[in-house]
């Protein structure tokens, strides 16, 4: 005899512990189990976002930065913030928050150190097989992330680097380095990304946006070597942060029924013309919360309007055509547009004035080539589309 919960979510991660405490929120009277393989949360990745002062998530924000610098060799364009501040959540701070509303909910049970293996639906349950038994469920949302060989995006933002620490005071702590240096060639758009703490604290990556996926630690020697480049005297390295994230997933991931959901970067949470996705998600957990609460249902919510899918698209569809270009487009942008549109363009939901802007501050014509042309061919091989 299997186990039984009514709502079973697979992975404890931000997707998976977001939804957890939007539907303790909601006060979600069934019971719920968050199936986690990790055994210990520790702070191991940073999420940024443009955001207003007051927010729901407010009191997890660790530092807001009103400035923010985007440049190239040729050219530096500094950003106030009017409305809006770049703000970044630490993942230890958010899981702590996460996980102390669920441990106020007798009906929340988070399970770490165990796998899921396998989903399936038998008509009025889902059975969810672990390596301690199966679990039944009358709804399963699934956020573990896809197996390697199954994903495929237009571009990956690859990225690799570290909290760093230097002797001498090397950094502007009121001002964020967003895309500082930015280059691009053949393969595509290369920047450094500086979060500064403090005059002598920051978190600093090495950062690509890709034709082709590649494991993060490719680019240590890289961003070493950016580093070296940027900071005289010694430094100290606290605390590695690598990540490969999708750019226009193609093949979303759907529920394979009305009784399972795929949700998180797996099902395209992520903003797909910049990589952006915390606020998303949090948007995503709260809808579903409230549909379960009161309807009883699961609900796909697409990722953006189907302006903002459709232009974010073409974004890529032409960045993947002209990739030596890409860092002139960035540039151009951050130009012209203030520094809210600027925001609101990389991390939120663009109003169509928004985005008629987008357009009238890129060239034409690579545009309407991806327009009418789309993207190139899959290559599965390579996890990217074909040239």
């Amino acid at each position: 005899m299997s186990e039984h919960v009514n709502l079973a979510i697979l992975g404890g991660g931000c997707a998976g512990l977001s939804l957890a405490r939007a539907l303790v929120d909601e006060a979600f009277s069934e019971r719920v189990i968050i199936i986690e393989p990790r055994r210990s949360y520790r702070h191991d990745r940073t999420w940024c976002f443009w955001a207003e002062a007051a927010h729901a998530h407010s009191g997890t924000v660790s530092k807001c930065w009103q400035r923010w610098q985007v440049s190239t060799a040729d050219q530096v364009i500094d950003h106030k913030g009017s409305r809006l501040s770049y703000q970044q959540i630490r993942s230890d701070d958010f899981y702590q928050a996460c996980l102390a509303t669920i441990a106020d909910a007798p009906n929340f049970e988070l399970r770490q150190g165990l796998h899921a293996e396998t989903v399936s639906d038998h008509g009025n349950q889902v059975m969810v097989e672990t390596e301690a038994g199966a679990i039944s469920a009358d709804f399963v949302i699934d956020t573990r992330p896809r197996p390697p060989h199954t994903d495929i995006a237009a571009l990956w933002q690859v990225f690799s680097g570290a909290e760093v620490e230097t002797e001498q005071p090397c950094f502007d702590p009121s001002t964020a380095g967003l895309m500082q240096n930015m280059t691009s060639d053949e393969g595509g758009l290369k920047f450094t990304y500086i979060l500064p703490t403090s005059a002598h604290q920051a978190l600093v990556q090495t950062t690509r946006f890709a034709l082709t996926r590649c494991p993060p630690d490719r680019l240590d020697d890289e961003f070493r070597s950016d580093l070296n480049a940027m900071i005289n005297g010694p430094v100290t390295l606290h605390r590695w942060e690598r990540g490969c994230l999708p750019m226009g997933q193609m093949e979303l991931w759907t529920g394979e029924s009305p009784r399972i959901m795929r949700a998180g970067q797996a099902a395209g949470a992520l903003r797909a013309s910049s990589g952006y996705g915390f606020l998303r998600i949090q948007a995503w957990a709260e809808a579903v919360a409230w549909d379960l609460v009161r309807e009883r249902t699961l609900v796909n919510h697409p990722p953006g309007s189907r302006i903002e899918q459709k232009m974010d698209a073409i974004f890529l569809a032409a960045l993947t055509r002209s990739p030596q270009a890409a860092s002139g487009w960035f540039a151009s942008l951050a130009d012209r547009l203030s520094a809210d549109e600027f925001g609101r363009f990389m991390s939120q939901s663009p109003s169509l004035d928004l985005w008629l802007k987008v357009i009238s501050a890129l060239p034409k014509a690579p545009f309407i080539r991806a327009l009418f042309n789309g993207f190139p061919e899959i290559d599965r091989a390579n996890h990217r589309v074909a040239l």
